[in-house]
C-alpha cells in the first residue's frame, strides 16, 4: 500500500514540476536607506495613544514608532526635522523613555519651521510680554523599520507633523517665517466668548482664532500696553503691518483666572498675575475659513 500510494503521488507531481517553475533571477528586496532632514512623512505608527488619560501611562512599553516618507505632492502626515545618525533606539521602549528622547525634537523643530518673534517690549520702563504663539504641532520620535534594522541601520529621527497623524497638505519648513500655516495647525476657536469656546478645526466655518498667550508676574501693566502688544504680536504672526485687514479682523485680549474668563477693556486698568490670550476674531457676522498665521498679503479666508 505505501508503493502504491507513493507511485500514485509522483504521478500527481512529477507531470506539474515544469508547469510550476518560476522564470527569472532572485534578487534582494531593496531596503530604503535613513531619512534626511525635508523629507515627507506618509504613514507613520502613531505612539500618542500611550499616553492617553490617564497620561502617561509610564508603565506601557511599545515598538519604537517606524515612518514611510515619499512624496511631498500630494498629503503628508509630518517632516523630518532632524536625523541622529547613531542614536541606536531601542526597538521597544517604555513611554517614560520615551518621553525623555522627544524632548529634543521641539528644539530642533523651531531652526526647521521658523519662529515668530515673542517678546514685544511695553512702555519705557515697562517688562517685555512674552507671547507663546499657538500653533498645534506634534513631535514624534521615529526609528529603523525591522528591515532596516536587520541591515544595521541605527538611527533616530524628529517629526513635525499633525495630532494623531491626520493628513495635511502644504510644507512647514520656514512656515513661521515665509509660509503660510496649514489649517491643520492653526488653533481655531467655536465662539468669540471665552467661556463657550472650544477648538474646531480651521478649515471650518469659525469665528476666531487664538494667536498666543501669555502669562503676566507681580509688575502691574497698562491694559492699554497689554491690548497694544497683543495687535503688535498679531502683526508678527499673520506678517503683516495690519493685522486687521482695514477693520476686518478684530483683535481682542482675553483674561483666564481664578475660575473666570473675560474679554479685558483695554481701559480697565493695571494687570497683572494672570493668563491672557491674544485672539483674532471675524467682524460682524463673518467666520474666518482657514488660519490667519502666515497669511501675509494674501486674500483674507472669510466668508
Amino acid at each position: 500500500m505505501l508503493v502504491v500510494a507513493a507511485v500514485l503521488l509522483a504521478a500527481t507531481i512529477i507531470p506539474n514540476l515544469a508547469a510550476r517553475r518560476i522564470a527569472g533571477t532572485p534578487v534582494a528586496a531593496e531596503v530604503p536607506g535613513p531619512p534626511v532632514t525635508g523629507d515627507c512623512v506618509t504613514a507613520m505608527s502613531d505612539p500618542w495613544p500611550h499616553f492617553d488619560d490617564p497620561s502617561p501611562q509610564i508603565d506601557d512599553v511599545f515598538a519604537f514608532p517606524t515612518a514611510l516618507v515619499g512624496s511631498c505632492d500630494g498629503p503628508i502626515v509630518g517632516e523630518v526635522v532632524s536625523v541622529a545618525d547613531s542614536a541606536n533606539p531601542a526597538a521597544r521602549i517604555s513611554a517614560t523613555d520615551y518621553l525623555s528622547q522627544i524632548s529634543p525634537c521641539e528644539i530642533d523643530a523651531i531652526a526647521y519651521t521658523g519662529s515668530i518673534a515673542p517678546v514685544v517690549q511695553t512702555s519705557v520702563g515697562g517688562p517685555g510680554i512674552l507671547w507663546a504663539p499657538r500653533v498645534d504641532f506634534q513631535y514624534t520620535t521615529i526609528g529603523p523599520s525591522p528591515a532596516q534594522r536587520m541591515t544595521g541601520q541605527d538611527w533616530s529621527a524628529c517629526v513635525i507633523g499633525s495630532t494623531d497623524t491626520v493628513p495635511f497638505t502644504g510644507r512647514l519648513h520656514d512656515v513661521l517665517t515665509t509660509g503660510h500655516l496649514p489649517s491643520g495647525f492653526g488653533t481655531c476657536l467655536s465662539s468669540t466668548r471665552p467661556t463657550w469656546s472650544d477648538q474646531v478645526p480651521c478649515d471650518r466655518p469659525h469665528p476666531a482664532e487664538l494667536l498666543g498667550t501669555t502669562t503676566l508676574g507681580p509688575t502691574p501693566i497698562d491694559a492699554a500696553e497689554v491690548q497694544r502688544a497683543c495687535e503688535v504680536f498679531a502683526g508678527r504672526a499673520l506678517r503683516t503691518s495690519d493685522p486687521t485687514r482695514e477693520g476686518a479682523v478684530a483683535l481682542q485680549v482675553t483674561e483666564f483666572g481664578d475660575w473666570r474668563a473675560k474679554v479685558v477693556d483695554p481701559n480697565s486698568g493695571p494687570l497683572s498675575d494672570l493668563r491672557l490670550e491674544c485672539l483674532a476674531t471675524a467682524v460682524g457676522d463673518a467666520d474666518f475659513t482657514g488660519t490667519l498665521v502666515g497669511l501675509a498679503d494674501g486674500p483674507l479666508p472669510v466668508r
